[in-house]
């Protein structure tokens, strides 16, 4: 291994494989539970030790650094089963994860006859199989796969970032001119969600009976007390090597169903290799064969979850096999070129330390645009208008830190009918609230309740609802502004919250959260700007636990016709759904008891005039949306009671839900 300088830039991405195996010492901590607890957790591992303990047994690459071709090349030529953990649909891991690919698939073979390269991926359940058969046999189109499998399957990941690696992953399937390279073989990877679903509703026992047909024959789904630890933490953001805080207990019976999945992956890989052995027993050369796992973070961390039951099967494979991790990195630091101590201090100081000794290799990135790139429009209407929101927004939170307008903002919180103890739990912080109504009028969160907020900005929502939740609760921010995240988070480490909450850069059409783990969705103006309403409504049906319930403020047009022709509507205004779609809309997805409130819809407000002006001992100007925007003047000359309505859509998930 060489090492190679820290940082470097391809097509707008910051990122580099940084070796993260580190000395013996740096163990996953206890997960505090009792000895009892631990020995009735740990066995679903036939061999009787921590999966993370197939890592110690390697050398320390702790701090070396790979980049471009040689980063692929270190995966390609270091091991025969490779798991990419990743974070689904973020373009520039899905651009290493396709140079990966493609060198696995383009080193020479030691075998005359090439071999061949099996991609296994997360996003498409088995019963899509034929569909990419399809695909890779040129019978239908990428876009045709999209269609169909957005109309058939129950993952919903989005596919257009993998575009390439899929044509590529195409292209190498039917080029065999040259024997030595491996042709690619896609193969769909998951359990459909609808096992899951079933499993939360009826019980392991039913789901697993229901699913045999894609499970082994004596399936286990006992995972060890390490995998949990991993698994609580990567839904909490409780830092595993740093904290004391124990996992919270609440998520078991989700992890059951994330332990179906892994089951059911690593029974397709266990397949695969039984097929490459069998193939060999009748054939004098041995199969070159390589296999490339492309699944979310917490089914291979630590070697937990799918790595491990295949190696349980195949311990012969453990020193040709590599875990990858992805992580994104979001620090203004850069640490020295080059400099191998400064690398581990990286991996060591930052919040990586959660793959510290859990992966081979920590795939780190950071999105950023260059000046080219910026120039460059959206490819679609949807994109574009998540692409100005971030931009906006990123403003907004890069001068979140200036005080504003607290006396304003009180006032605002106080017509949108904000009790006296919630702007007082605002606090200091007040001046940063942000939306179109009051979500808690209708939330009803109770003390224990994991509660979601879509779009949490600068958090104030956030605060009063993990108020609410107590000690007990859980809550978690998903917003699209990288800028205001880190802000929220900050404040939560401030207020000493930080351990009953976190906050996550994330597109609402694709929340990074299992199925049936909330009981509690609030949102307050985000999903005005949601381009496809109906999938962002889709996505919160599926991580809502039957039961649950939300209560969303968002803004809406009173009649679709309202937006006249021909004058220039802010894109927010375009975004707008009419309210009388709301409704239905939810009720198709399967809400029950849907209502959309408007008693409080007027978009104007009368506020005292000695609220009004600006805080005149701000130390500098505060970045908002829209504000006094030139090209919208001539907005002033519409009333906008009669096109617009803020509204609070409440509604339910089925107790007998599947």
């Amino acid at each position: 291994m060489s090492n190679s300088r820290f940082l470097f830039q391809n097509g707008g991405f910051f990122h580099r494989l940084v070796g993260a195996r580190g000395s013996a010492s740096a163990t996953l901590p206890s997960s505090h539970h009792n000895k009892d607890q631990q020995d009735a957790a740990s066995t679903g591992s036939t061999s009787g030790q921590q999966p993370s303990s197939w890592l110690r047994k390697k050398p320390s690459n702790l701090g070396l650094v790979f980049h471009d071709a040689a980063a692929a090349k270190e995966i390609a030529t270091s091991a025969k089963l490779v798991f990419f953990g990743e974070i689904h649909s973020r373009p520039p891991i899905i651009a290493f994860q396709r140079m990966v690919q493609n060198a696995m698939a383009t080193t020479n073979s030691t075998n005359d006859e090439g071999g061949t390269l099996h991609v296994v991926m997360e996003h498409f359940s088995f019963d899509m199989q034929p569909l990419l058969e399809d695909y890779q046999n040129d019978k239908i189109t990428f876009e045709e796969l999209v269609q169909r499998y957005d109309q058939i399957g129950t993952e919903h990941h989005d596919l257009m970032p993998y575009q390439d690696l899929l044509e590529d992953a195409k292209r190498l399937h039917h080029n065999n001119n040259n024997k030595q390279k491996r042709r690619v073989q896609l193969h769909a990877g998951f359990l459909s969600r609808t096992y899951a679903r079933q499993l939360m509703k009826e019980g392991p026992d039913v789901a697993l009976q229901t699913a045999a047909h894609w499970l082994p024959t004596h399936p286990k789904l006992a995972g060890t007390e390490e995998h949990y630890n991993i698994f609580e933490s990567l839904l909490t953001g409780r830092k595993l090597m740093t904290s004391i805080t124990p996992p919270d207990d609440r998520f078991r019976p989700i992890f059951q169903a994330q332990l179906l999945k892994d089951v059911a992956m690593a029974h397709k890989i266990h397949n695969l290799l039984l097929t490459k052995q069998q193939s060999e027993s009748g054939n004098s050369k041995q199969s070159d064969d390589r296999i490339l796992v492309l699944l979310g973070n917490g089914h291979c961390l630590g070697y937990c979850g799918v790595p491990e039951r295949v190696l349980e099967q195949h311990p012969e494979l453990v020193s040709e096999t590599c875990v990858i991790a992805s992580h994104r990195y979001e620090q203004e630091e850069e640490y020295g070129i080059g400099d191998k101590n400064n690398e581990s201090m990286f991996l060591k100081d930052h919040s990586i330390r959660g793959t510290l000794n859990l992966a081979d290799y920590v795939y780190v990135y950071r999105e950023e645009q260059d000046e080219e790139e910026q120039q460059q429009p959206p490819t679609t209407k949807q994109s574009f208008v998540k692409e100005e929101t971030r931009m906006a927004y990123n403003k907004v939170g890069e001068s979140a830190h200036i005080p504003g307008n607290a006396a304003k903002a009180m006032a605002i919180m106080k017509a949108m009918h904000y009790t006296d103890q919630q702007i007082a739990i605002a606090g200091n912080d007040v001046y940063n609230f942000q939306g179109v109504g009051n979500p808690h009028r209708h939330a009803n969160i109770q003390p224990g309740d994991v509660v979601l907020d879509v779009g949490s900005g600068l958090g104030i929502d956030s605060f009063l609802a993990q108020h609410a939740a107590t000690r007990t609760g859980f809550v978690l921010g998903v917003d699209i502004s990288a800028t205001q995240v880190r802000h929220a988070q900050a404040c939560a480490q401030r207020r000493g919250c930080h351990e009953r909450m976190r906050f996550v850069t994330a597109d609402m059409e694709s929340i990074p959260l299992p199925d049936a783990s909330v009981d509690v969705v609030i949102s307050n103006g985000a999903f005005c700007l949601a381009p496809n309403k109906a999938q962002a409504f889709r996505e919160v049906y599926r991580v809502f636990k039957p039961g649950g319930r939300i209560s969303i403020c968002t803004t809406t047009t009173r009649e679709e016709s309202k937006l006249e022709p021909g004058v220039s509507w802010p894109v927010c205004m375009k975004m707008f759904v009419p309210m009388k779609d709301i409704e239905p809309m939810c009720q198709t997805i399967g809400f029950v008891n849907v209502g959309v409130d408007d008693s409080d819809s007027s978009m104007s407000m009368e506020l005292p005039v000695e609220v009004m002006d600006e805080n005149p001992n701000s130390p500098g100007q505060r970045n908002k949306v829209h504000a006094n925007a030139a090209e919208f003047m001539h907005l002033e000359e519409y009333d906008m009671d009669a096109i617009c309505a803020r509204v609070c859509v409440v509604a339910e998930k089925p107790h007998d839900v599947d």
